[in-house]
């Protein structure tokens, strides 16, 4: 079993090495809300902050591949969310039998964009257009014992705006350690690891904005609270905007005043969010998050 969790790893940064040399010849491409923001009600209620599963999960299982095991009930898992502006994204997924240890899901995931009024350079009107991400998805997961869970998902799709079209290829990659208690579990997310080439020599090619995430969460017996921690956008320490760390000047004294930030805690905490889901009732679920300032505008 270690074997094979040092394989895994060993595999995930040969991925992150390979990202990191495509990195310097084309940069990321525009964020997606179809793989960027959560539309069931409890992924996005949390923020994204449930990196570390402690139990299988129908409505987590599209965005984080260890969360799907034989634990979790085969139905049709459906959300929807009426964004903003028109903006809307949605998700639909269905576990498949397991297979020993083994267990797989299949689903689609979208977001559209609303109307916009088409013109020419000439400010003539050439009638409305609508733009839209699509994506289909299959993921699965292996249960080692009865700590470890590692899954990998790929996806692919099509990202539309009127005539313009580029395709998108990617996987996600997760591995949960759940506590022998149950209460607890840590995980590893890396996500979005993927490409787009355009079709149309307008998009851009390059590839998708990856996230390498680390999270915590834990309840306990008779408790009506779990905690969440997260650490995001790993692939990237330093997260200030430039200037940041800078000393100051004073144009009429000519002062230089020093900048006393603590450089390494102040770029901890842009990557740390944290929140709390407060056990309510049986059907009833209240949550607090707070996330840290990242690099803005920063994202869900």
């Amino acid at each position: 079993m270690h074997l094979l969790l040092r394989c895994c790893f060993g595999a995930a940064l040969g991925v992150f090495g390979v990202l990191r040399t495509q990195a310097q010849t084309s940069g990321d491409v525009p964020v997606s809300l179809a793989w960027d923001v959560a539309a069931d009600a409890r992924n996005a209620a949390l923020g994204g902050l449930d990196v570390a599963p402690a139990q299988g999960d129908g409505w987590s299982m599209l965005v984080h591949p260890a969360a799907i095991d034989s634990t979790v009930e085969q139905h049709l898992y459906t959300s929807y969310l009426d964004y903003f502006a028109g903006m809307r994204t949605g998700a639909m997924a269905v576990p498949l039998a397991p297979s020993g240890r083994r267990a797989s899901m299949v689903g689609v995931r979208f977001a559209t964009y609303g109307e916009f009024e088409g013109a020419t350079a000439a400010g003539d009107p050439t009638g409305a257009f609508s733009g839209g991400d699509y994506a289909m998805q299959y993921g699965t997961s292996w249960t080692l014992d009865t700590l470890w869970v590692v899954g990998v998902s790929g996806f692919a799709g099509l990202r539309n705006l009127e005539q313009v079209n580029a395709g998108v290829v990617g996987l996600d990659f997760g591995v949960v350690r759940r506590s022998r208690s149950g209460y607890g579990a840590l995980g590893l997310l890396v996500a979005n690891l993927g490409f787009q080439e355009d079709f149309s020599g307008i998009m851009p090619d390059g590839r998708l904005a990856h996230n390498v995430q680390l999270g915590l969460t834990q309840s306990f017996p008779n408790a009506p609270f779990t905690f969440h921690l997260r650490l995001q956008r790993l692939e990237t320490w330093d997260l200030a905007p430039a200037g940041t760390y800078d000393d100051l000047y004073d144009p009429l004294t000519g002062t230089v005043i020093p900048n006393d930030t603590w450089v390494w805690g102040d770029q901890f905490f842009r990557h740390l969010s944290g929140g709390v889901t407060l056990n309510l009732g049986t059907h009833l679920r209240g949550y607090l998050v707070t996330d840290g300032p990242g690099e803005l505008p920063f994202g869900p």
